[in-house]
């Protein structure tokens, strides 16, 4: 290609002609000929008449200029002219590698990354080069060269993925290589550890061409709740001017359709790579949030999935006239107040009035014998999926019902009357709490030595006892029992709400096990940290795009390699269930 300025021609010997112009110049100007003059006496009766239409007898100037403006146009347009042209490497010899990142930044062009693709392959079929393509979210277990003809038909198997390319797998990939070869590298952009040695592993084998597109890549940070509002968070790269991204809110309305909900504007400032509002919303609304998306950013980066972390759950305490009469420190609902109005939505009443409300969770604290309307209301709300948690205290002890085994929302049978152990008329020491067990929902938490409980309700033995505890004492004694009802659960723990029978409520322990059994929700690194134990299924699952599907068939993972968020194959970001709610996996991390 000859260039000339900012323009370039594919043609340029065909420019030759322009070098003729002058000559058709002349020939157009000899065309017609000049008239010959004749005396002739004939023309005498002629003179006074008006000719009305008259003929030049040479070629106007200026229509001979248009002629040739025209067939110099005609030439250069011949000649292939391109503005602005791109240089072309010289084509190469031997064998053509050409990779893709494949991650999710690639997702908004791929099918111009698939067409360059298929440009390079149809050059090395005119160069007669064997050839071959892979991406580096996808490897192959070898590479192999093979005509270009044969490549471009695997090239609807290559696709972007949700994650970034393993270092680890990649630098075994990267050294697995043999022989002599060009490589085509189209980048994603993004800056990784593996980039570099990548590279030099690639040069060792021959000439290294990386073709990157300079475009804006955005990302959206997990939301989280700050107080009353969801923080939001946007990333870019590269840095600029001052500009804006859009984060829309989508959720299921009242009808179970999905709409968006809300939306948020965040600016960036020039050159900064990070932009954040808050958006505020009604609780009801907030709970039926699922997923925030950047507008126009067709990425998995840019879709962050909401969990039980962004969902303040609504719970609500049952005050009975003793609880409003004791002093602050000895109502048995103090200490719920403390660790739960941080994190989640408190409302206190009694049954009748709470029942309507439809709370996610009911605490009875410790509560005898209810009036048979109130049970039958209460346990109908359990068996639509509410959460009924329960204390002891003297009153249940004191019950009748809850030891005949008549009371559905009791989930085991208890002895009569409370035990008492470490105090001045009994002979043994205060009882610690025993390790959680594998299969409990407590399980990695960690058991602090000092505390200790003093008294407790005992559950009888029965044949369902031992798959009804959750907790226990160091002497095997239930500490925390739960049943299903219906689509709910009913949870009892066997010490009182405030510290009369244990210093369970006192510490750290407390609350974190009201987190297990889904009571509050708490986002970021200390919820991470609470995955330890825990086991989860994914029940929606993200493509490099940010479309979520639906699955069944995947296999359960452990909560270690959702707090890790390494992710990858086996572990594709998307909504995790468990016992003690849902986890929603991100691309990117908080």
């Amino acid at each position: 290609m000859w260039s000339l300025g900012p323009v370039g021609f594919l043609s340029p010997w065909l420019l030759a002609g322009l070098v003729l112009l002058p000559v058709l110049w002349l020939i157009l100007r000899a065309v017609p000929p000049a008239p010959l003059r004749r005396r002739f006496p004939g023309v005498a009766l002629l003179l006074g008449l008006d000719d009305r239409e008259s003929q030049s007898d040479r070629t106007p100037w200026w229509l001979l200029l248009l002629r040739i403006l025209a067939v110099a146009a005609a030439i250069l347009g011949f000649a292939g002219p391109v503005l602005n042209p791109a240089e072309r490497p010289a084509p190469g010899a031997g064998p053509l590698l050409i990779l893709a990142d494949g991650t999710w930044a690639d997702a908004r062009d791929w099918p111009a990354r698939m067409t360059r693709i298929e440009a390079l392959l149809g050059e090395a079929r005119r160069a007669g080069r064997p050839a071959a393509a892979a991406v580096l979210t996808d490897l192959p277990d070898e590479i192999r060269f093979d005509p270009a003809e044969a490549v471009l038909t695997t090239l609807p198997g290559l696709s972007p993925r949700p994650w970034q390319p393993d270092a680890a797998a990649l630098a075994d990939w990267a050294g697995s290589l043999e022989g002599r070869f060009e490589t085509v590298w189209l980048s994603d952009g993004l800056a990784r550890d593996s980039r570099v040695p990548l590279l030099e592993a690639l040069e060792a084998h021959g000439p290294v061409r990386v073709i990157q597109t300079p475009r804006r890549i955005l990302a959206l940070r997990p939301p989280r709740l700050d107080g009353a509002q969801i923080a939001l968070e946007a990333l870019r790269t590269p840095t600029g001017g001052a500009a804006q991204a859009t984060v829309a809110a989508h959720g299921l309305d009242p009808a179970g359709i999905e709409r968006r909900l809300a939306t948020a504007t965040l600016d960036f400032a020039p050159g900064e790579a990070t932009a954040s509002a808050a958006l505020a919303l009604p609780p009801e609304l907030r709970n039926r949030v699922t997923r925030f998306e950047i507008e126009g950013a067709r990425s998995a980066a840019a879709v962050a999935l909401g969990d039980d972390a962004l969902r303040r759950r609504e719970v609500g305490l049952v005050e009975s006239r003793e609880a409003r009469e004791a002093t602050e420190l000895m109502s048995p609902l103090h200490y719920l107040r403390v660790a739960l109005e941080t994190q989640a939505d408190l409302v206190s009443g009694d049954l009748p009035a709470l029942i309507p409300a439809k709370p996610d969770v009911i605490v009875l604290a410790d509560a005898g014998s209810l009036p048979p309307s109130e049970a039958e209301a209460l346990q109908a709300w359990v068996e639509e999926g509410g959460l009924l948690l329960r204390f002891a205290g003297p009153r249940l002890a004191a019950s009748e019902a809850v030891r005949d085994g008549g009371d559905p929302l009791m989930p085991v049978r208890l002895r009569a009357a409370a035990r008492s152990v470490g105090g001045t008329m009994s002979w043994g020491e205060p009882k610690t709490i025993a390790p959680f067990d594998a299969d409990s929902p407590f399980f990695g938490l960690p058991v602090p030595d000092d505390v200790t409980v003093r008294a407790q309700v005992v559950a009888q033995p029965g044949p369902d006892l031992a798959e009804r505890v959750i907790a226990q004492l160091s002497d095997g004694t239930p500490l925390v029992t739960r049943k299903a009802l219906g689509e709910g659960q009913v949870v009892l723990v066997h010490v009182t709400a405030n510290a009369e029978w244990s210093s369970l409520p006192l510490s750290g322990l407390f609350v974190s096990m009201l987190e297990r059994l889904a009571i509050s929700a708490r986002g970021g690194a200390d919820a991470a940290a609470d995955l330890a134990g825990t086991t989860w299924q994914p029940v929606e699952v993200m493509d490099a795009e940010g479309r979520l599907t639906e699955t069944d068939t995947r296999a359960a993972v452990a909560g270690e390699a959702l707090a890790a968020g390494a992710l990858g194959p086996d572990l594709p970001p998307g909504l995790y269930a468990g016992e003690a709610g849902r986890f929603a996996l991100n691309v990117t991390r908080a």
